[in-house]
């Protein structure tokens, strides 16, 4: 379990920021119906991939996709004779050979992945690209079944999908995600001129006082969410030198004219994700 995890997670790092989902010229679909005119850049990618949900190899299965402990699961994607894209899962290969379909969020949930929604082509980079480049994206409608407490349950959920080349390791790679939950996530955040950073208010270390006098410290993040330096007081906190995006500039916050900090409300959204792979030399179904 823990070999799958950790190269999930590596595929996940080498593919951090590639996830592109359908822009508003995305093509128009209708009936789940590929354009013509798209046939031939979707058949390419057809057939059947390989590999994993990020929370499939979780420690608690339970917030998981599935109530299945996934393993080895099988992405297929396919186009039926009246052209309507389709994305369907196995628990493993043999279960694909006979079609016997994985209901995705567990047995007797009547999960289902529906009707194409949304499919965006795009072209290759110029020249001979090293790196993992996406060829289209898409999105389908999501039907969580009797187990909406497995995804975010509102009707906007759909499957966020986009197909990508690796030239690099000879692979299709296939990235999927579905939205797993929506929390409240505001940030304390110190602000002056249009420059903002974040602050974490937390029991001071060392010396957490009482329950009931709790002795507090304030740190500064960095831009990877990690703590850069604490202080006693609000107003030691403003008097550390901050520095600004441009190399060599810095300004330094005085008590006496510094902001107050102050909570910026947002969300923090999670998603259960996948990375499914194909090897470029495997021919797609039909393929002569």
């Amino acid at each position: 379990m823990m070999v799958l995890q950790r190269t999930f997670a590596l595929v996940a790092m080498g593919l951090a920021g590639t996830f592109a989902v359908v822009s508003a010229s995305a093509a128009a679909i209708k009936n789940g119906v590929v354009p013509k005119d798209q046939i031939a850049l979707v058949k390419p990618y057809l057939g059947d991939y390989e590999g994993q949900w990020n929370s499939s190899v979780a420690e608690d299965v339970s917030d998981g996709i599935s109530r299945y402990e996934l393993e080895n699961p099988v992405m297929r994607l396919s186009l039926d004779p009246s052209n309507q894209l389709h994305v369907r899962f196995y628990i493993d290969i043999a279960s694909a050979q006979f079609n016997d379909e994985l209901d995705l969020l567990g047995f007797g949930c009547n999960s289902k992945v529906g009707d194409l929604l949304e499919l965006e082509t795009t072209k290759p980079p110029k020249g001979k690209p090293t790196e993992p480049y996406q060829v289209f994206a898409a999105r389908f409608d999501f039907d969580w079944g009797n187990c909406p407490a497995r995804v975010y349950a509102v009707p906007s959920n759909d499957l966020e999908f986009a197909l990508l080349i690796d030239p690099g390791n000879g692979q299709y790679l296939a990235q999927l995600r579905l939205l797993k939950r929506v929390q409240a996530d505001g940030k304390i955040v110190v602000e002056d001129k249009g420059l903002q950073r974040t602050v974490k208010v937390r029991p001071k270390t060392g010396d957490p006082g009482s329950m009931y006098d709790p002795k507090m410290e304030y740190c500064v993040l960095n831009e990877l969410g990690e703590i850069e330096k604490c202080f006693d007081r609000e107003s030691e906190l403003k008097q550390y030198i901050v520095p600004f995006p441009f190399p060599g500039l810095s300004a330094v916050w005085y008590t006496k004219n510094s902001p107050n900090l102050k909570v910026v409300p947002g969300v923090k959204k999670t998603y259960h994700e996948a990375v499914f792979r194909r090897s470029i030399d495997t021919p797609a179904p039909g393929a002569n």
